[in-house]
């Protein structure tokens, strides 16, 4: 019984770990979609002065 409490344990842990991973990834496509964005605006206001 021990080890079916330790193995349902590890699985949260998996799942836990997998979430933030998860959310991790997405955290940074957002930051890079931002980046992206902000760039491109950067340039279209650079080419808009000259």
């Amino acid at each position: 019984m021990t080890s079916h409490s330790v193995h349902m344990r590890d699985q949260k842990a998996n799942q836990i770990a997998m979430m933030a991973r998860t959310d991790r990834q997405a955290l940074a496509g957002m930051i890079e979609e931002i980046t992206v964005v902000v760039v491109l605006w950067g340039v279209f206001i650079l080419a808009s002065l000259s």
